[in-house]
């Protein structure tokens, strides 16, 4: 092989490369979503303030230090004190203010993924409706190539005088319809391609189109589908977030007051003489009025609140589980049979048609109206997939499952 040769090779590679890096896939869409800069930095500004409760809570109060001097008028007679004091919790309640902390940490956590969880339900959806408005115009575009095919036909016999002018006519009208059809399935694919690319940012910039199947897997036994939701990082989040309440709530309700040791040394000068001692101090707020009372409220009405929530979410996410699950799986069947059965039948009809029409027994009414039932019954098999696809997201996003 000369070098002309491989240099041809080389370059057809090459391009086959290049186009195959062009095609956008779910899995990369998905990537290319959650590797965004705003996306890190909103996760570890979520866990940031959590770990910094989780610091404070764990953090001893600052020891004080103190010095006095006294000294009386009149007399020779001077006194002086350092002394240095720490606060001592001695009820458990900064213990539980820890463990509660630490429970708000995991519950900074499951809201990060529960929101990095929406965040691909939703790069999901934008991905699969671009892919169907994508696959919608392709079979747009196939439809205009059988047309336009017909169209140049009957254009050189109508320059030979061998058709009628009526069979010339309605193919032109049919090929002008099939190309506004065209162009507004494109408007409609890169509307939808822009929406996806809203969420993905400049990452997306180096795809041109879109690479998957529009039907989904079968999804999992509904058994298992059931006990993946007590995993929903949604739901976990509103359950720890309760917990870590309540042990705040519990916290609050042990009223024993800090007590506050000290320890320093003092000095006494009279005259030329002086005595150093040690001081040894203890002291204990009296609970006479202020017995934490508005903080044990205060907890124990957000622990409701997040309680409520939590079972709320369950009872309508465990309601709305069999439904999705049988749509999921009801609606692909439904997809599966009818492209089997009914795509079958219009592509055969299709052969059929344009035997016949150049065989002469049936006219360009007929032939144009198999193009058409072709087309049509494409877009349904699509919206059929399109649908059941939707299911599945909404049944994944449910359950807690990221993505396929």
């Amino acid at each position: 092989m000369n070098r002309l040769s491989w240099a041809a090779m080389l370059l057809l590679l090459s391009a086959a490369a290049g186009a195959q890096q062009t095609a956008l896939t779910e899995t990369k869409a998905i990537r290319i979503g959650l590797d965004r800069d705003l996306v890190q930095q909103r996760a570890a500004g979520n866990l940031g303030q959590a770990q910094s409760e989780v610091l404070s809570a764990g953090t001893w109060p600052n020891p004080e230090f103190s010095y006095e001097r006294e000294a009386l008028e009149g007399l020779d007679l001077v006194e002086q004190k350092i002394i240095v004091s720490q606060e001592f919790d001695v009820s458990g309640r900064r213990g539980l203010h820890m463990q509660a902390a630490d429970l708000h940490l995991d519950a900074a956590r499951y809201e990060s993924e529960a929101w990095r969880a929406e965040l691909i339900s939703k790069i999901r959806e934008r991905y699969y409706e671009a892919l169907f408005q994508q696959k919608r115009q392709t079979a747009h575009v196939e439809t205009q190539k059988r047309i336009r095919l017909l169209n140049a036909a009957l254009k050189r016999r109508h320059d030979e005088g061998d058709v009628q002018l009526y069979d010339y006519q309605r193919v032109i009208t049919e090929r002008a319809a099939i190309e506004a059809k065209v162009n507004n399935a494109a408007v409609d694919f890169n509307t939808s391609r822009l929406s996806l690319w809203a969420l993905l940012g400049e990452g997306a910039d180096d795809f041109q189109v879109l690479e998957g199947e529009l039907l989904p897997l079968p999804p999992a036994a509904l058994d298992q589908s059931s006990l993946s939701l007590n995993e929903q990082p949604a739901l976990r989040h509103l359950q720890v977030r309760s917990e870590a309440y309540a042990l705040q709530q519990r916290a609050e309700s042990r009223t024993f007051p800090d007590v506050t040791l000290g320890l320093g040394w003092k000095r006494d000068e009279v005259g030329d003489q002086s005595d150093d001692g040690l001081i040894i101090n203890a002291s204990i707020p009296i609970p006479l009025f202020d017995r934490r009372k508005s903080n044990q409220y205060s907890y124990q009405a957000q622990s409701m609140i997040a309680s409520s929530e939590y079972q709320l979410a369950y009872d309508a996410a465990k309601a709305e589980l069999k439904g999705l699950w049988q749509q999921s799986a009801q609606y692909r069947q439904n997809a599966l049979r009818y492209r089997k059965d009914a795509l079958q039948a219009v592509n055969e009809l299709i052969e059929i048609a344009e035997t016949y029409y150049r065989a002469g027994e049936i006219g360009i009414i007929e032939l144009l109206d198999a193009y058409r039932s072709a087309l049509d019954a494409e877009l349904t098999a699509l919206e059929f997939e399109y649908k059941a696809r939707s299911a599945r997201i909404k049944l994944d996003y449910l359950v807690g499952e990221a993505w396929q």
